[in-house]
């Protein structure tokens, strides 16, 4: 499908435009709606791609089309007006997962390292679709480790397969690793780095693109590497699509630093027999997440003038709605939707 971006107004304005609740019933709006992307095709073809997420910041999956409302200048359309659609990421967006593993002495040389396996497998089972699934292509994964070694390595290579992602979780080995430090901090700084180059890939592309960097650890850093202040700014300074969730294990940790890393989420587990519900607790997260990304594609009844399109998303209780504009210049009634 062939569509042009456009931008109405600097892009400062536009970004002032867009909000979450409308200032009249803030008290009311629990939901934020933020619009990501959008488009105009003619004849009258309007496409805003969006994301939902809750008060806390956790992403709205599962989201159908009763669950939205779209107005136009303030006055509801319904689709009797405006054939439309609204549909999840399938096929539109590119979710991106980089999981770093600390596989230094305190992992390999212990009986953790049997643990850490299953649960980073079981990991993988909760947010890679399996190729049934619409979203196949759209959630992809690479998986690397760090110790004490300057530089991570990478265990396996970006794909959207869950069994050569687990694979590639059996082939580790208690002799991989010549370096029983752990590079924290290199790794929070090289994680970054990776997830950054593939949310650059992917917008060059011109197509949109969100990333999260995962980074488990049983202990603090030792190599001394890096400092925690540019591990931090690295992380103060990583792109707004890229989100970071951190896990702990054991009573080594520096929960502090944890905490800070993992500014999207940060777990721990005292023991490996937790270990896998850790796991599982970000992969629901990441879940909701990558699936709270709505395209709405429909045909607009305008004909002229800049138009201000409202997104109104309700689930339960909690309602939360996204403003933008568009331009209707030469729009007609020939609009289809494929």
């Amino acid at each position: 499908m062939q569509q042009s971006k456009f931008i109405l107004f600097l892009s400062v304005l536009l970004l002032g435009l867009v909000t979450s609740c409308g200032s009249d019933d803030a008290e009311n709006v629990s939901l934020a709606v933020t619009i990501e992307d959008q488009f105009v095709n003619l004849p009258s073809n309007v496409s805003v791609f969006f994301r939902v997420e809750d008060g806390a910041g956790n992403g709205v999956a599962g989201l159908t089309e009763d669950d939205f409302i779209i107005y136009e200048n303030g006055s509801v359309i319904s689709e009797f007006e405006a054939t439309r659609k609204i549909q999840p990421n399938e096929q539109v967006f590119d979710y991106h997962i980089t999981l770093m593993l600390d596989l230094s002495g305190s992992v390999l040389a212990s009986e953790n390292l049997a643990g850490l396996k299953q649960a980073a497998k079981s990991f993988i089972d909760e947010v890679v679709p399996s190729s049934e699934e619409p979203s196949a292509q759209a959630i992809k994964m690479d998986i690397w480790w760090f110790d004490g070694a300057e530089n991570i390595k990478q265990l396996q290579a970006v794909s959207t397969s869950a069994v050569e992602l687990k694979a590639a979780i059996d082939n580790i080995s208690p002799q991989m690793s010549s370096d029983n430090s752990t590079n924290l901090y290199g790794a929070v700084i090289q994680g970054l780095e990776v997830a950054n180059q593939k949310l650059t890939q992917t917008r060059n592309l011109d197509e949109i693109a969100s990333s999260a960097l995962v980074i488990f650890t049983d202990g603090t850093d030792q190599a001394n590497r890096n400092t925690k202040g540019q591990a931090l700014g690295a992380v103060a300074n990583a792109d707004r699509d890229i989100s970071i969730y951190t896990i702990g294990l054991g009573g080594e940790i520096d929960e502090q630093v944890l905490r800070e890393v993992g500014k999207t989420s940060f777990v721990s587990a005292a023991n490996i027999g937790e270990l896998l519900d850790s796991f599982r607790e970000i992969g629901d997260l990441i879940n909701g997440r990558a699936n709270s990304y709505y395209l709405l594609e429909y045909c607009s009844p305008k004909r002229s003038g800049n138009n201000q399109l409202t997104i109104e998303v309700t689930k339960g209780t909690l309602v939360g709605r996204a403003n933008t504009l568009f331009d209707a210049s030469d729009f007609n009634g020939s609009c289809t939707l494929q």
